[in-house]
C-alpha cells in the first residue's frame, strides 16, 4: 500500500512538475523584451518577445560549442605525441554477465601499438559464464582473469584491480569497448611526458540503428556541453577510456560505490586539483543500447546517479571542500538545472511557431544541425556511424529529453529508488 501511494505521488509530482516548467517556459516567451542601440545621429529601438532571445541565445551557445568539439575531434594526430614502449600499462576491464562481448575489448586491445600492455579482465565470484569466455584469451601471455575480491561494483573491480596488479600506470574499459590501437600510447605519452595525472578519450556509442543513433546524438550533445565548461577548469573523466597514474588514483581514495562512480571520480580530482587532460580525436567505441526500454533505462541510471553525487556533495560527503569544493557542487547541480530549463527552452520554441515566427523558431534547428554534422561526418569516415540513420535527425529532441528524465529522476530518488541499477542487455553489435 505504502509503495503504490508513493508510486502515486512520484507520478503526479512528475506531471505537475513537468507542466509547470512548461507553463513558466510559455509566459516567459511571450514577455517583451526591448533592445536599444544608440548612435550620435540615430537611436533604434528594437521589441521583440523573449523567446526570440532566447532562441538567438541557445543557438549561439550550441554554435559555439558544437564548432569546439569538432575542431578537436577533426584535429590532426601528432604522429610524435605517442609512447609505444615504456613502464608496464595495466589494462583493467571489468565484467559482469557479458559473456558475449568480452572480446570488445579484449582482443581491440591486444592489438594496442603499446608493447609492455597487461590486461586484467574482472569477474564476479557467480558469473562463472563471463569467466569461462574470458578465460577463453587467458592463455596469452599478456591476458590474466582474476575473480574480483571486491565484488558487487564495477568501482570495487577497479579498486581491487589497482591494489592487486603490479603498475604504476593504468587504463580502464568498459568489457563492450572497442579501443583506438593509439589509445594506450597516446595516453602513456600525456601521462609520461607531460606529467599529467588523467587522460581521457572520447567514447562514442556505435550507430547501427535509429535507437543507437538517438543514443549517439545525446552523447554527443553532452561532449559539446563539456566544451563551454572545460575553459573553467573543470575537465571530466571516467571510468572507462582513461588512463590514470596509481599515485594519481590513491589520491583520491580510488573510486567510490556510487551508481555513477564516474560523475563522483571527476569531481574527487577536480576537488584535489589533478591535472586531468582530454583528446576527442582519439575515440572509442562502446555498444549503444538497441532499444527504447534500455535506452531510457540506462540513462535513467545515469541520471539517478547524478543527483546521488549531488546529494553527497551536500551532506558533506567528499573529503575536499574549500573553494574547489564549492565550485563542484555548483557544477553538479547547475548541469542538472539545465537539463530541467531545457523543458522551457521547448516551450518558448513553440511559441516562436505559434508567432508566426518561423526564421527564429528555425534558428535553433539550423544551430543543433550546425554543431553536429561536422562530428557526425568524421565518426562516419572513421567508422563509428556504421550507417546514416534517420534516427540521426531526432537530434533536437534530445533537449527536452534530457529536462524529462532528470524531472523523472528527482522524483524517484526522493520517493522510491531503492539503490537497484538497470543493466543494458549487450550483444557485441
Amino acid at each position: 500500500m505504502v509503495g503504490r501511494l508513493r508510486r502515486a505521488v512520484e507520478l503526479t509530482g512528475y506531471a505537475l512538475t513537468v507542466g509547470s516548467v512548461l507553463l513558466v517556459g510559455t509566459y516567459q516567451a511571450v514577455q517583451m523584451d526591448t533592445f536599444e542601440l544608440s548612435l550620435p545621429w540615430l537611436i533604434v529601438q528594437i521589441a521583440t518577445i523573449e523567446a526570440a532571445t532566447t532562441a538567438v541565445v541557445f543557438s549561439v551557445l550550441v554554435s559555439l560549442s558544437g564548432l569546439m568539439l569538432a575542431r578537436e575531434v577533426h584535429r590532426r594526430r601528432d604522429p610524435d605525441g605517442r609512447r609505444l614502449d615504456g613502464p608496464r600499462v595495466a589494462a583493467i576491464v571489468p565484467a559482469y554477465r557479458d559473456a558475449d562481448v568480452v572480446g570488445e575489448s579484449v582482443e581491440t586491445l591486444l592489438a594496442s601499438n603499446y608493447r609492455n600492455l597487461q590486461i586484467a579482465v574482472l569477474t564476479e565470484p557467480d558469473d562463472e559464464a563471463t569467466r569461462a569466455a574470458a578465460e577463453e584469451y587467458a592463455s596469452h601471455p599478456d591476458v590474466r582473469v582474476l575473480v574480483s575480491d571486491i565484488p558487487g561494483s564495477k568501482a570495487g573491480a577497479i579498486n581491487d584491480a589497482v591494489d592487486r596488479l603490479d603498475a604504476d600506470h593504468f587504463v580502464a574499459f568498459d568489457v563492450d569497448e572497442r579501443v583506438d590501437p593509439d589509445f594506450v600510447p597516446i595516453a602513456m605519452d600525456r601521462l609520461t611526458e607531460t606529467d599529467c595525472d588523467i587522460f581521457q578519450a572520447r567514447r562514442v556509442p556505435r550507430v547501427t540503428g535509429p535507437v543507437e543513433a538517438l543514443a549517439y546524438c545525446e552523447r554527443l550533445l553532452f561532449h559539446a556541453g563539456y566544451k563551454l565548461v572545460e575553459p573553467l577548469g573543470f575537465t571530466y573523466c571516467r571510468s572507462s577510456s582513461v588512463a590514470f597514474t596509481r599515485e594519481a588514483f590513491e589520491s583520491v581514495g580510488g573510486l567510490d560505490y556510487l551508481l555513477t562512480e564516474d560523475i563522483d571520480f571527476a569531481h574527487k580530482c577536480f576537488r584535489e586539483g589533478l591535472d586531468v587532460r582530454q583528446a576527442r580525436n582519439v575515440t572509442n567505441e562502446m555498444e549503444a543500447p538497441h532499444s527504447v526500454r534500455d535506452l531510457w533505462g540506462q540513462r535513467k541510471r545515469w541520471r539517478l546517479g547524478h543527483i546521488e553525487v549531488l546529494h553527497k556533495a551536500l551532506r558533506g560527503g567528499f573529503d575536499r571542500g574549500g573553494l574547489r569544493g564549492l565550485l563542484s557542487t555548483i557544477r553538479i547541480a547547475s548541469s542538472l538545472i539545465a537539463s530541467v530549463y531545457l523543458l522551457a527552452l521547448a516551450a518558448k520554441v513553440i511559441v516562436l511557431l505559434v508567432f508566426g515566427l518561423e526564421t527564429f523558431f528555425l534558428l535553433p534547428f539550423a544551430a543543433i544541425a550546425l554543431a553536429v554534422l561536422p562530428v557526425v561526418y568524421a565518426d562516419y569516415r572513421d567508422g563509428h556511424v556504421a550507417e546514416l540513420s534517420p534516427g540521426l535527425a531526432l537530434v533536437p529532441f534530445v533537449y527536452p529529453g534530457f529536462g524529462l528524465l532528470t524531472v523523472r529522476c528527482g522524483f524517484e530518488y526522493l520517493l522510491s529508488w531503492d539503490g537497484e541499477w538497470y543493466q543494458v542487455d549487450k550483444s557485441g553489435a
